[in-house]
Order: C-alpha cells, then sequence, then structure tokens
C-alpha cells in the first residue's frame, strides 16, 4: 500500500486565524444613553455624534445614526391603535409616553429595546441598499458605523442590548444634580408646576410596577459616566467653560479607537479597586465595596460589606482555611439572611397584635397585611445584619493597619447608608464617590449639618471645611476598566523607541463579528486533518 503524500501545513492552511478575524470584523459599534429626566439625554447623544463623525477621528470617521426610542414608541401606539400624544412640550404630553413605554414593556420588559435592535438592522440595511424582505440577518459590510441609543429606561434593556452586540455596546451614564433637573424641567414644560416635576421625575427614576421605567435600576449598570450638571450655554450666551462634555465623550472615544495613550484617574483605579473587594462578599443581600485613599493617591485599605471574624477582619480572608466558616451563606444547616428574619418577626408580632386587639379585622388576609408591611419601612430596616458594612470594614482596616483616614476621601460601589454615613464624618474622610444610590439611606437626612451634595465653593473637613462631600463618581466604570487599559498593542516602533501605537494583533476588544461563533468555527477548521 503506497504512502499518502503528506501535504505541507503552509498548504493546508492559507490565511491565518487573526486574518480570518480581522476580514468578519462588523466595524460597527453602539451606544446608549442613560440618565434622570432632564439630565440632558439629547445633549449627550448630539456631542457623541458629532465627535464620531470627525474626520479628525484616526481610521476615519464613523457613520453615525442616533435612535431615539420615544420614536419606537410612538410607532407602537400608533401600530395598537394607541393615542399618540402630540408633540408638544408639556408634561402631561411626556407622561403619555411614559404610559404608553409601559404598556409596551408589560409582554416583555425588555420590548423597547427589540424595536432598537429592529431599527439598527433596518438603518443597516438602508446604508447598504438591502431590501429587507424577510427575517434573515443583514449583514455588516465593514465600513465603520456607529448607533447612539437616546435613551434607555430599564435595566432589562440594559441587559438585552449588551447580550445581544456585547463587547461592541457602550453604556453612558449621566449624572445630573436634582436641582439642575428640575430647573431644566420648569424651563422646558409649560405645565411642569413644583408637584408635577417632582412626581414625573420619581416614576422616571424608580416606577413601582416591574415594567415601569426605572432609570436608577439601568444607571449603575453603566460603562462610563459623565456630569452634565452644567448648562452648555450661560445666561448670556456665552460658551459655558465649565461644560466638559465634548472633552469628556472625546477621551472615551480614545479609549474605544485607541486613537491616544489614555490611563485611568486615581478615581477610576479606586472605584476599579472598590468593585474587586465587593466581589469578595458572600452576603445574601448585595455586595458592595469601598476604597480609601490617601491625600497621595495611594491606597490606604479596602473593604467588602461581610461577616466579622474574632480577632480583626472579616471572614473570607484568610490564607489558612478556617474551622468555620461564619459567613450567612456557609453557617448552619439552615442558610438564610438573619436581617430579612429578624424583619419577617417583627411584621408578625406587629400583625399577630393588631389581629388580637381588633377581632373585625381578622376576616382580613394575614398574608396580605404582612406583605403590606413589609413593603413598608420596616423592609428597609438595616441593624439586624451580620455584616460589618464595606465602608466600615475599610475604616477599621486602616484603623489595625494604624494609618490615620484623616483627610483621606473614600470611593464606594453604593451610596453610604446612614449608619456609615456618620462614620465616615467621625473617621475624617474628605470626600466620598458613589455610583449605585440607595434609597434606603437616611444619611443626608440625619447628618445635613456634615454631609453635602453640592461641590461649588466647597472646603474638604481637613482644610477647614464643614462638610464632607458625597458625590457621583465620573469616568470608566469597572466593568470597562480592564478593556479600556490594558496594553493590547504596541505602543512603540521597536527599532527606534519612538511611540507609535499600533494595531491589535487579535483585534480591538470591542470588535463584533458578522457571522456566528459556528461559522468561524467551519472557516476555521477548513483543510485541518
Amino acid at each position: 500500500m503506497a504512502t499518502p503524500k503528506l501535504i505541507p501545513i503552509s498548504q493546508i492552511i492559507t490565511k491565518q486565524a487573526r486574518e480570518i478575524l480581522a476580514e468578519h470584523s462588523a466595524n460597527e459599534l453602539i451606544f446608549a444613553v442613560v440618565g434622570h429626566v432632564g439630565s440632558g439625554t439629547s445633549e449627550i447623544a448630539r456631542s457623541l455624534k458629532s465627535i464620531l463623525e470627525s474626520k479628525a477621528l484616526p481610521g476615519g470617521p464613523y457613520e453615525t445614526e442616533v435612535i431615539k426610542a420615544s420614536d419606537r414608541i410612538r410607532e407602537w401606539a400608533k401600530r395598537e391603535g394607541e393615542a399618540v400624544p402630540a408633540l408638544t412640550k408639556t408634561l402631561t404630553s411626556v407622561s403619555r409616553l411614559q404610559d404608553l413605554g409601559d404598556k409596551m414593556r408589560q409582554a416583555d420588559q425588555s420590548a423597547i429595546a427589540r424595536a432598537l435592535v429592529k431599527t439598527i438592522r433596518l438603518t443597516r440595511a438602508k446604508k447598504q441598499g438591502i431590501k429587507v424582505a424577510d427575517d434573515g440577518p443583514i449583514k455588516p459590510d465593514g465600513k465603520r458605523r456607529a448607533y447612539i441609543l437616546e435613551s434607555i429606561r430599564h435595566p432589562a434593556e440594559v441587559h438585552l442590548l449588551r447580550s445581544v452586540y456585547g463587547s461592541s455596546f457602550t453604556l453612558i451614564g449621566i449624572v445630573c444634580e436634582q436641582s439642575t433637573r428640575l430647573n431644566r424641567l420648569h424651563e422646558k414644560y409649560s405645565d411642569a408646576g413644583n408637584r408635577n416635576a417632582q412626581e414625573f421625575m420619581e416614576r422616571d427614576a424608580k416606577a413601582p410596577q416591574d415594567y415601569g421605567q426605572k432609570v436608577l435600576d439601568a444607571f449603575h449598570l453603566s460603562d462610563y459616566f459623565v456630569d452634565n450638571s452644567v448648562d452648555r450655554i450661560e445666561e448670556d450666551t456665552s460658551s459655558n467653560e465649565l461644560w466638559t462634555i465634548n472633552e469628556d465623550l472625546g477621551r472615551l472615544v480614545k479609549v474605544i479607537t485607541h486613537s491616544d495613550i489614555v490611563r485611568p484617574t486615581i478615581g477610576e483605579t479606586a472605584m476599579f479597586e472598590a468593585q474587586g473587594a465587593a466581589l469578595r462578599s458572600a452576603c445574601l443581600s448585595r455586595q458592595v465595596g469601598a476604597c480609601v485613599i490617601d491625600v497621595n493617591g495611594n491606597v490606604v485599605a479596602t473593604g467588602t460589606n461581610e461577616v466579622p471574624v474574632a480577632g480583626g477582619g472579616l471572614y473570607g480572608e484568610s490564607f489558612e482555611p478556617v474551622q468555620v466558616d461564619g459567613r450567612c451563606a456557609y453557617y448552619g444547616d439552615r442558610i438564610y439572611c438573619r436581617n430579612t428574619e429578624e424583619q419577617n418577626e417583627i411584621v408578625k408580632e406587629i400583625v399577630d397584635e393588631v389581629f388580637k386587639q381588633f377581632p373585625p379585622l381578622r376576616k382580613q388576609s394575614k398574608e396580605a397585611l404582612q406583605s403590606l408591611l413589609r413593603r413598608s419601612r420596616i423592609g428597609g430596616l438595616l441593624e439586624f445584619s451580620r455584616a460589618v458594612h464595606a465602608e466600615m470594614d475599610a475604616l477599621l482596616t486602616a484603623a489595625r493597619k494604624g494609618v490615620s483616614s484623616v483627610g483621606t476621601r473614600m470611593w464606594v460601589t453604593t451610596f453610604p447608608c446612614h449608619y456609615c454615613a456618620r462614620h465616615i464624618v467621625g473617621a475624617g474622610v474628605d470626600e466620598v464617590q458613589f455610583i449605585e444610590p440607595y434609597p434606603k439611606s437616611k444619611a443626608l437626612d440625619l447628618h445635613p449639618d456634615s454631609i453635602t451634595l453640592n461641590h461649588q465653593g466647597w472646603i474638604p473637613p481637613s482644610k477647614g471645611g464643614s462638610k464632607v462631600l458625597f458625590h457621583p463618581f465620573t469616568g470608566v466604570a469597572p466593568n470597562l476598566y480592564k478593556r479600556a487599559f490594558m496594553k493590547d498593542r504596541e505602543l512603540k516602533n521597536n527599532e527606534t523607541g519612538l511611540a507609535r501605537i499600533g494595531a491589535p494583533e487579535w483585534g480591538s476588544p470591542w470588535d463584533l463579528r458578522r457571522i456566528s461563533y459556528v461559522e468561524i468555527e467551519a472557516e476555521l477548521v477548513k483543510g485541518c486533518n
């Protein structure tokens, strides 16, 4: 039997694997904007569009389309025979759009995001001159394109878009002071009285229904945060020098396109450290992380919410295994949250006593009354948790190390509760930055004498000021940190040593493929024995 002729591998594989991947790069970017009503989502979308369309952008401009969620709601309403509000600048009209958005989300909380996906698909087809005759895929042609979705109002929308578009999706969160947003509503809408505007803002932030608007829950999922509390134009119609949105968004585009060497700020690194600390927590309720930074930008301590261990620190921090892990997730035969159980005991005690004192009420459902009380402020009680809170853990860690917390700054993943707030004030911390709001916190109500949200004219306590500054974090969020700042390409000419930003060998971390992974598999194995 003749020996089979061996074919050199170079003749079997005609393309490098990375060449195949590069050929199938979609070259599309998907941005979405999320912000509370009055924060200026339209302005952010316009500014980002202008930056992406700039001919000065290395690699060339992006063909950019702004796609409005409100237009998708109107289209849906017309198809469903719903009354569509007139395009008038009134809260009544916009509230009607809120109603329609809620109806649209009743069957599927991500329904509006699905409509946005549909519009992206149709826009792609139109730009390529393709007639959409069926529900088949419309593959990108490889040209640089960007889509800006304005705006996100529910976390399900974020999760769907991120699942569909993967690493090419970037969510921009708009920070804006509440007083500024309220003033903008008064200026924009003719019927925006104080009560109407407040109710409108509350519904926008966190409606009670699962399918209602929940900007508060969607906001903290952002990849990049910008502050739009300052108006672009001064009262005398001159440009406001304090308005830095173009610079902030320009930095994001540089991060994504790698058109410049961008590295993290101290604050971005501190929040990344805080997020890393949060992931250590096995708490059944939530994961929170904190990071304390000294005046020189050094990490003093990190903290997470977890059960304390005798001798100092928390469970889960020792190199040596412990005989008994006292964390709620692992302790005892019954795994449960002690704080929730105590809340339920209080509720049961109240209901039993009410039924005892008022016999006619026994006809009512005990379970319904208990559920009602659970949704009251009783359900917000914090003091029965076994965990040390993240902020307290960070401060205690610094104290155990003998490092003063006076004049430090703290980055925390969630707004501090009122317990932590008073310890932060007492520890001499100057400033706190946070991402996720915490509605249960009474920090501002209980300590208005020592805590402020207003950074204008603020003087740190360590320099003679009277209040600790609490304010929202801005910049690259922890979930984007690694992709944004990892060195994934050459930054110099290896022969001359001169700086030169090269192309990543295996493609950009923001790449999206035009074909599915199973199609890529088939192409990669062609000719392989």
